[in-house]
């Protein structure tokens, strides 16, 4: 559930740099972290945190047994990063659907945990 969690915040990061969001990148440029708001760097980022988010599906599928959310991340993830060198709409629809396959991989493992215990 971690790696999910932490790739699915890290992609929203690495995706707000990418964008151009001031806030951002005045915070990054404030704690030192300005190199980091170039291209080069932030698209493979985004590349290495959607990975990790779909590590973490796969990881959790093998604990519930249900394929979807599976499916679903690893779709939003592909949207994502052809969405950030294409068509932005594509990449925020990618995000949009990574965060919903982490949300409901994260009720399927809790629903499986309650499950587990009354048995």
């Amino acid at each position: 559930m971690l790696k999910q969690i932490s790739g699915s915040i890290g992609s929203i990061i690495a995706s707000i740099c990418c964008l151009g969001f001031a806030p951002a990148l005045a915070a990054l440029s404030a704690v030192g972290l300005g190199f980091l708001i170039n291209d080069a760097i932030l698209i493979p980022l985004l590349a290495l945190f959607l990975g990790l988010a779909v590590w973490g599906l796969l990881a959790s599928r093998r604990r519930h047994g249900i394929n979807h959310p599976f499916y679903l991340g690893s779709a939003g993830a592909v949207a994502a990063l052809a969405g950030i060198l294409v068509f932005m709409p594509v990449h925020i629809l990618g995000l949009v659907m990574l965060i919903s396959a982490a949300v409901w991989d994260i009720v399927l493992l809790r629903r499986n945990r309650a499950a587990c215990e009354t048995a």
